[in-house]
């Protein structure tokens, strides 16, 4: 199943699954942009844009294609998935 993040202003609001089917072309390839027109069809006050494919690791040489699997709270940069840095408000 697919996973997209939404993400408004970089950090990832939410994450939804979707069937194959709505990202699937005529020749049954799936294709990113067409899951995000479906959801953002689902969501009409949103982006398809601000819909970001997410992936679960498979394979190798680079399980996460893009830096992570997303959940909420974390940051996308563009290009990838990261944490969020966490200050324990120790003084150093």
């Amino acid at each position: 199943m697919p996973y997209f993040a939404y993400v408004q202003n970089g950090f990832v609001q939410k994450v939804e699954r979707i069937e194959h089917d709505p990202m699937s072309d005529a020749d049954g390839v799936k294709q990113e942009a067409l899951g995000q027109a479906f959801l953002a069809a689902c969501y009409p006050d949103t982006n398809p844009a601000d819909y970001i494919l997410t992936f679960y690791p498979e394979g190798q040489p680079d399980p996460y294609p893009r830096g992570k699997y997303a959940g909420v709270g974390d940051l996308w940069d563009g290009s990838k998935f990261t944490s969020p840095l966490v200050n324990d408000g120790a003084a150093k």
